[in-house]
């Protein structure tokens, strides 16, 4: 993102802030940082939207988005649609290659006003991203 903020959080049962706002952070870090997680155990949906709201909090830009990468398989901690309803915006690049709730998904970018876009592999999150981005913030 080119004159952007950009904030990564990755998560699990945990979330791990990978890149704060203000920070400079080249894409390979930030892959080389996703890849070394031991991402396992349940999963909490709520937690990383916290962190995200929280990030949100000390960024200077007008226009904020938050973007989660989730098959929604809510296993552990509160309904995420209470975070959710805090944030600016939502949108859900939802993982349907394996097990998936749909149902959260939906209702998860419902309360965050935003959109879902289905991602059946790597190769779906560049399009959906694209779509996402090119949206106005209402």
């Amino acid at each position: 993102m080119r004159g952007g903020e950009l904030a990564v959080v990755a998560f699990w049962s945990d979330a791990a802030l990978l890149s704060s706002f203000g920070e400079p952070a080249q894409p390979t870090q930030v892959i080389d940082a996703i890849g070394a997680l031991d991402a396992a155990g349940l999963t909490n949906i709520s937690f990383p939207l916290e962190v995200a709201l929280d990030q949100l909090s000390t960024a200077s830009a007008t226009e904020q988005r938050v973007l989660l990468l989730s098959d929604c398989v809510h296993n552990a901690g509160p309904d995420p649609a209470g975070a959710a309803s805090r944030l600016p915006r939502l949108d859900v690049l939802f993982d349907v290659s394996g097990e998936r709730d749909s149902n959260l998904a939906s209702r998860v970018a419902r309360h965050g006003r935003g959109v879902v876009h289905p991602i059946q592999s790597y190769r779906d999150i560049a399009p959906a991203l694209v779509s996402i981005l090119d949206t106005e913030l209402v």
